[in-house]
């Protein structure tokens, strides 16, 4: 899901193939991977132009992008681990953290978190916005961005 966002997803629809090509995936597989999402009410699919998201979805992209660096910046802080290590567990761990656990490393930190890119902890986000990051653009097929 944060894949169709960050190809423009937000704003208007984003079809599959060009999903597909981004993600190494087949077309058929990435319609059915967006299909699901409009089952979980994240978005509109429209046929012959693609998933455009709605503000749940856009709500839970948010949250997920600023999730991995709150954790990724932890990992950093509290263990020392360099950039590149806690942007790696931090992506395993982050998507299973409770709200609960993200606001007590929030508040333990108040103003102190940062992100290596700057560009991840002010939502609301726009894709242009999210060009930079190092986890979203990691997100696409072996870690290049070729939009």
């Amino acid at each position: 899901m944060i894949s169709i966002f960050l190809l423009g997803g937000g704003e208007e629809p984003v079809g599959p193939s060009k999903v597909a090509r981004k993600m190494d995936l087949s077309r058929a597989g990435a319609l059915q991977k967006m299909k699901r999402l409009v089952k979980f009410g994240v978005g509109e699919y429209i046929p012959e132009k693609g998933l455009e998201l709605n503000s749940d979805g856009k709500e839970i992209i948010e949250n997920e992008i600023l999730k991995h660096h709150v954790v990724e910046n932890f990992f950093q802080k509290s263990l020392g681990m360099d950039f590149e290590e806690a942007c790696k567990e931090a992506s395993k761990l982050s998507p299973e953290m409770s709200e609960r656990m993200i606001d007590l490393i929030n508040s333990s930190y108040g103003e102190e978190i940062n992100c290596e890119c700057g560009l991840c902890l002010d939502p609301p986000f726009e894709p242009e916005d999210l060009e930079e990051c190092h986890w979203c653009k990691q997100l696409f097929k072996g870690g290049k961005d070729d939009r």
